[in-house]
C-alpha cells in the first residue's frame, strides 16, 4: 500500500510551537520539580490552557472535513509510518497509542487521510485536566478515547506515537520505558529535542497561550505567556534505551520543536523504530 494510492490533493499548513526566549542565559535545574517550583507552574494541567487547545481541537476537527484539505507538515511523517505499517503488516485495525497527544488532533488528521476500511483504536495518553478538557468538548468517539495514565490501557498497540511530548513530562526515561513495556511493533517519536552532548538538560520553557493546539486563538481567550518545565534529553542515553528491542529505521531531521539553549549542540530529530525480530521496512 503506497501513500499516493489515496491520498487526496492537499493544502500543507504550518503550525509551529512559537517559543519565547529570554535574552539571559538559560537557566539550567537539577530537577523537573526544581523547574516547576520555581516558576510556580501547573504546566499541561493549566485549565485555560486545556479548555482552549480542546476547542481549537474541536474547531480544526470540522475544519479538515472541507476542501482544498489541511495536513500539519510535521504530521506528514505519521501518515507515512502508517501508511508503511499498514503495507508490512495487512490489517483493518490499528491501535496507536498517542503519547502527549493532547485533544487528539493527530487524531483527526490522519482519520481524514486514512481509508475507512481500516478502523483505529486512536488512545491519547495525557494529563488528567488535558483529558478532561477533551471529553467536555466530547472529542471522543469510538475511535478515539483519552486516557490519564499509560496503566489504564490493556489491548495489544501496533504503533506508539509521541509528538514532542517526552521532554514534558517529570521522569522522561521512567515514561520511555513504560512505552517499550507495550512491546508495540513500531515506535515513532517526532518533533523530538535533543542535546548531542551525553546529559540532560532541565530549563523551563517559555511559549503564548495562542502558539497551542492547532489552528488560531478563540475570540474568547486572551493571550498570555504560560510556562513548561522541559528536559532536554541526551540522544545518546534515549537511543541507548531502545536498541535492545528496537531499531532505527528513520531518522531524520525535524526542528520545529528545537530551540536554542547557551552553546550547547541542540538537534531536532524524528525517529521511526520498529521490532527487533519483525519484518524490516
Amino acid at each position: 500500500m503506497r501513500l499516493k494510492d489515496f491520498v487526496p490533493p492537499i493544502v500543507i499548513k504550518v503550525i509551529n510551537k512559537e517559543k519565547v526566549k529570554d535574552k539571559e542565559t538559560e537557566k539550567e535545574y537539577q530537577s523537573y520539580h526544581d523547574a516547576l517550583n520555581d516558576y510556580k507552574t501547573d504546566g499541561y494541567e493549566n485549565i485555560e490552557l486545556c479548555n482552549m487547545i480542546a476547542e481549537k481541537t474541536k474547531n480544526y476537527s470540522v475544519k479538515l472535513n472541507g476542501k482544498p484539505y489541511i495536513l500539519n507538515p510535521t504530521n506528514v511523517a505519521l501518515l507515512s509510518a502508517i501508511n508503511q505499517f499498514v503495507s508490512v503488516h495487512p490489517s483493518n485495525k490499528l491501535s496507536i497509542i498517542d503519547f502527549g497527544g493532547a485533544c487528539g488532533a493527530h487524531y483527526f488528521e490522519m482519520r481524514r487521510f486514512l481509508p475507512d476500511k481500516i478502523r483505529l483504536n486512536w488512545l491519547v495518553v495525557e494529563t488528567s485536566q488535558m483529558v478532561q478538557s477533551a471529553k467536555n468538548m466530547k472529542l471522543d468517539n469510538e475511535e478515539l478515547k483519552f486516557y490519564d495514565s499509560l496503566e489504564s490501557i490493556t489491548l495489544p498497540i501496533d504503533i506508539i506515537h509521541s509528538s514532542g511530548a517526552l521532554q514534558y513530562v517529570p521522569e522522561p526515561y521512567e515514561y520511555l520505558s513504560k512505552l517499550l513495556n507495550f512491546k508495540a511493533r513500531w515506535i515513532f517519536f517526532n518533533r523530538m529535542m535533543f542535546n548531542e552532548a551525553n546529559r540532560d538538560i532541565i530549563t523551563v520553557q517559555k511559549s503564548k497561550l495562542s502558539a497551542n493546539g492547532p489552528g488560531p486563538m478563540p475570540d474568547n481567550y486572551e493571550d498570555k505567556i504560560l510556562t513548561y518545565p522541559h528536559t532536554t534529553m541526551s540522544f545518546e542515553k534515549f537511543n541507548d534505551n531502545l536498541t535492545d528491542t528496537y531499531h532505527a529505521e528513520w531518522i531524520f531531521e525535524e526542528n520545529s520543536g528545537s530551540y536554542k539553549i547557551n552553546n550547547e549542540k541542540i538537534v531536532g530529530k524524528g525517529l521511526l523504530y520498529t521490532e527487533v525480530k519483525g519484518d524490516r521496512v
